[in-house]
């Protein structure tokens, strides 16, 4: 069957080890909703995350973004990348619907067609509010994965030595081989990519180990190419389904830009830290900045994939060798569960899962919405989104997520440039994990400093020689107090709802700051007064704001224009001399010296 093998080339995602990943901005669900336990309630509400349960952040109100915004998303992977360890690959990808949504249980939605649309009235997440709501978490739909259980598995893919026997679905793969079931999701695609089929996911970047392999990526990346099907869907490829009285269909691509390619960032093995020094990114958590697309939807969600690769065999075939494929399926596998081997005379074991000879990790966002731009901001005005990560609790308390912090960290913007702040949390922390205000709550907000090692806000900054950091004092103001009300001046209580001093009388987690032209040059460093907690939590960070031509180019544009300026004259002199006869010859040379 040539497609099948043919269909493997574009599956480069199929040997590894173990490894978690963990999205921080926006904040990552791993399949958590809104429960208040340590571990999460359901690892397969939605999808496979193959992450530890301990991990992810609950349910906040949803942020929104602006078309043409810059937001930085932000993650940790457990065993490396750009390493000489392992091979790794990282898929950042998007996908927004109308029916795409994060439910209001953490009951897996039913694999049923009258069921799975079920609603609920009022809605548990938003404090009652009326209107029928969606019960079950959604992202890939109902139809997508009917189809994906129809349709037979892609039989020219290595699966080692798995049992495969009778599980001929594309439910069925090498990592997952069981078939089961994480939402709507196709395990066949979760596993591989590029896939071969038409997928709901719009790819937005892909971190490689060798740049080289970027074409191939981008070229077979369904943004930019058409990705095939059969009317009868249990046929994966075109010749099964035309003899079995399909029509070979085609799905279009998105028609859209093909996802950026870049070399990712090192990281080390063993550790869910910050990554090595990358261009201008070194000691922050692994990171893409990406420009929010012109796709405007009220249900979107952010998806990030880490696949590692041993060297143990070929799994990639790009330098044109032998790769493995399913001619080297059971017996003939390169590597076999717990594999004994022979060295210097004495036979040991390896701690060998075959099923993890390839495996893939996953994250993903909650909901989140993406609008048009403000009329009064230029379309080719930058915008960057500055966010809160972390949850409540100390370091050993949230691992494997992390404290709280801004993002990013350190920004650095120029004049005529927009910042939109806005961040999100939940209310139900785990209830024994520490921190500041009232018990289980996340809550944020941003008061200016004199420097990043301080640690107190300095008030009245212009009397400090310091330029405010937001040009009006009601701004200022609002972004310290974030909308506070029925504020109790007198209490020492910490977690009296109506403490203002803790933040506890902000009625949500979530705080809109808006949107700010940076019209002035300046470092302003800036820190939350309820987190940042010297010794046990740092919760600072710093925007630079530069001239609008960095120095460099100042004199250029000034001789440029000094140049142009000395042209005109002579130009218009010439004219003169051109309309009025020889009499002005003199004059011309006199000015052109």
């Amino acid at each position: 069957m040539r497609f099948a093998f043919v269909a493997l080339v574009a599956s480069l995602l199929v040997c590894g080890a173990l490894a978690d990943v963990y999205m921080h901005n926006p904040r990552g669900s791993n399949n958590r909703l809104n429960g208040n336990n340590q571990n999460r309630d359901n690892a397969n509400r939605l999808f496979d995350s193959q992450n530890n349960d301990k991990g992810g952040y609950c349910w906040g109100p949803s942020m929104y973004f602006y078309s043409g915004s810059e937001l930085m998303i932000e993650w940790t992977a457990q065993h490396a990348c750009n390493n000489p360890k392992v091979h790794c690959n990282v898929v950042l990808q998007y996908m927004c619907g109308d029916e795409v949504r994060d439910g209001t249980t953490t009951d897996t939605i039913p694999d049923n067609e009258g069921q799975y649309n079920q609603q609920v009235n009022p809605n548990p997440l938003e404090g009652g509010e009326e209107g029928p709501v969606f019960k079950y978490g959604m992202h890939e739909d109902y139809q997508y994965y009917q189809d994906c259980k129809t349709r037979d598995r892609n039989r020219g893919l290595f699966t080692a030595d798995q049992n495969m026997n009778g599980r001929d679905s594309a439910k069925h793969t090498r990592q997952d081989n069981n078939g089961n079931r994480n939402g709507f999701e196709c395990p066949e695609e979760r596993d591989y990519y590029p896939y071969w089929h038409p997928s709901p996911w719009k790819d937005i970047a892909v971190l490689v180990d060798d740049e080289a392999h970027c074409s191939y990526f981008q070229e077979e990346s369904q943004n930019v190419k058409s990705k095939n099907y059969c009317s009868e869907m249990k046929y994966n490829n075109q010749i099964q389904c035309v003899e079995n009285g399909g029509t070979w269909m085609k799905r279009t691509s998105w028609e859209i830009d093909a996802p950026d390619c870049v070399e990712s960032q090192f990281t080390r093995s063993n550790h869910l830290g910050n990554s090595a020094k990358h261009d201008d990114h070194e000691g922050y958590a692994s990171s893409y900045n990406w420009t929010i697309p012109y796709d405007i939807q009220d249900n979107c969600v952010v998806r990030i994939r880490y696949n590692i690769s041993t060297g143990d065999y070929e799994g990639w075939g790009f330098n044109g060798e032998d790769f493995a494929n399913a001619t080297w399926n059971d017996d003939l596998s390169p590597v076999h569960q717990d594999e004994e081997v022979v060295y210097f005379g004495e036979v040991y074991e390896m701690a060998l899962n075959t099923d993890q000879y390839g495996r893939t990790f996953e994250d993903r966002s909650h909901v989140f919405h993406i609008r048009n731009r403000p009329s009064w901001v230029d379309d080719d005005a930058k915008i960057y989104n500055v966010n809160v990560r972390g949850k409540r609790g100390n370091i050993v308390q949230v691992y494997p997520a992390v404290e709280y912090d801004f993002v990013p960290n350190l920004l650095h913007t120029r004049v005529g440039d927009y910042i939109h702040y806005q961040w999100t949390g939940c209310d139900t922390n785990p209830a024994n994990n520490d921190g500041e205000g009232t018990r289980q709550t996340d809550r944020s907000n941003i008061a200016q400093m004199i420097s990043p090692r301080h640690n107190k806000p300095i008030d009245n900054p212009e009397r400090n020689d310091l330029l405010p950091m937001f040009e009006d004092y009601e701004a200022q103001y609002r972004m310290a107090f974030i909308d506070q009300v029925n504020c109790d001046p007198d209490t020492d209580d910490e977690e009296d709802v109506t403490n203002c001093k803790k933040l506890n009388a902000a009625p949500t987690p979530y705080f809109d700051g808006g949107i700010f032209r940076m019209n002035r040059t300046g470092t302003f460093y800036y820190m939350c007064t309820r987190n940042n907690n010297f010794s046990n939590r740092s919760q600072k960070a710093t925007v630079v704001t530069d001239q609008l031509l960095p120095g460099w180019a100042i004199p250029v544009a000034i001789a440029g224009t000094a140049v142009f300026a000395i042209g005109a004259v002579a130009a218009g002199v010439l004219l003169y001399v051109k309309s009025h006869g020889g009499a002005a010859a003199g004059a011309a040379g006199i000015a052109a010296v």
